[in-house]
């Protein structure tokens, strides 16, 4: 089986700056999509959150394009139309931009786990779709694999 993954932006910024405990596993995660073992989404405006967190820390304009590239190489975009929105604004979430892109996840039904380093605030995530971390998931396809064998 080759899951499909949403990937939220902080798991993106773990990975390229190297900060927080799971970016190794993000690492990972990124490498089994580069080998087309996963499939990995996101919707643009995570990519556009990404980039503008990636200037303000400083990092060279280079390097900020090589990166969004490398990300957009093994990553697909999604977006959500009115509805998504309207869903996710009339969810229980706290945070506006975690739920729009939770709903945005959502709505495509091809998507098997939402990826994220924040999961307290994914609390409101409905059960049709878990919330996994970087390390969650690995541990999970590693057990899924070594069952299959």
């Amino acid at each position: 089986m080759s899951y499909k993954l949403f990937v939220d932006t902080n798991v993106y910024l773990d990975f390229l700056i190297h900060r927080g405990k799971e970016w190794k596993n993000a690492e990972l995660l990124f490498e089994l999509a580069e080998n087309k073992e996963i499939t990995i989404y996101t919707s643009s405006s995570s990519l556009i959150n990404i980039i503008y967190i990636l200037r303000a820390a400083k990092m060279d304009h280079k390097e900020v394009i090589e990166a969004a590239t490398a990300i957009l190489s093994y990553t697909t975009l999604i977006n959500p139309d009115n509805n998504t929105c309207i869903r996710a604004l009339e969810s229980s979430f706290l945070d506006t931009e975690d739920a729009v892109q939770y709903y945005t996840a959502l709505e495509n039904t091809e998507i098997d786990y939402f990826i994220t380093t924040n999961t307290k605030d994914f609390k409101k995530a409905l059960p049709t779709l878990n919330i996994l971390t970087p390390t969650s998931f690995i541990q999970l396809r590693n057990k899924s694999h070594v069952s299959r064998k």
